[in-house]
């Protein structure tokens, strides 16, 4: 992941003299994740109605974007990571995204700028099950991910903070901090 990060900002400083923004920050559940924990805990209800069931505690967002001369426009990636509570049975839960992504800026002021935008990319979607009577079990899955985040706002100049409503692997509403350089 790091060489990852890595590469998209020293790809991105070679490639032009935009401003590079690195972000990070934690949200509230996923859609996803509050789907999962909802489908999950259903069908634990019908098929085992005493087992309990993991459910999400947030999502982790580091990204890194590039924006056009304009500034109206922002390219980047985003890593995401949501969390789920441990128990017995699933000591390990974890939905990690990798998110190409594509933000406009539509309203901007001196230091207050507010944006929409779109990512999809990949989504490993990894559980370590503990069932009576067998040994572990790991499984991962690989899916669609997507995020569409319909309002923004950031309130800074190179250094910024920002709050994000979205639908998808990020969180429901997500606040971070950034810095552009």
């Amino acid at each position: 992941m790091k060489k990852l990060l890595l590469l998209l900002v020293a790809g991105g400083g070679f490639l032009s003299a935009q401003k590079i923004e690195i972000s990070a920050s934690y949200g509230v559940p996923s859609l996803y994740g509050v789907a999962n924990d909802i489908g999950t805990s259903i069908v634990n209800g019908l098929i085992l109605p005493n087992e309990k069931t993991p459910t999400s505690m947030g999502v982790a967002v580091i990204g890194v974007a590039v924006y056009s001369n304009n500034n109206k426009w922002r390219y980047g990636v985003d890593v995401t990571n949501e969390f789920f509570t441990k128990i017995e049975s699933v000591p390990q839960k974890n939905i990690f995204s990798v998110l190409p992504k594509v933000d406009y800026f539509w309203f901007n002021r001196e230091k207050f700028r507010m944006y929409s935008g779109v990512a999809a990319g990949v989504t490993f979607n990894s559980h370590k099950y503990n069932l009576k009577d067998q040994k572990e079990t790991k499984s991962t899955d690989t899916i669609f991910g997507f995020n569409v985040l319909p309002i923004g706002f950031r309130y800074g100049g190179d250094f910024g903070v920002f709050l994000e409503t979205n639908l998808g692997m990020k969180g429901f509403v997500q606040g971070g901090v950034s810095y552009k350089f």
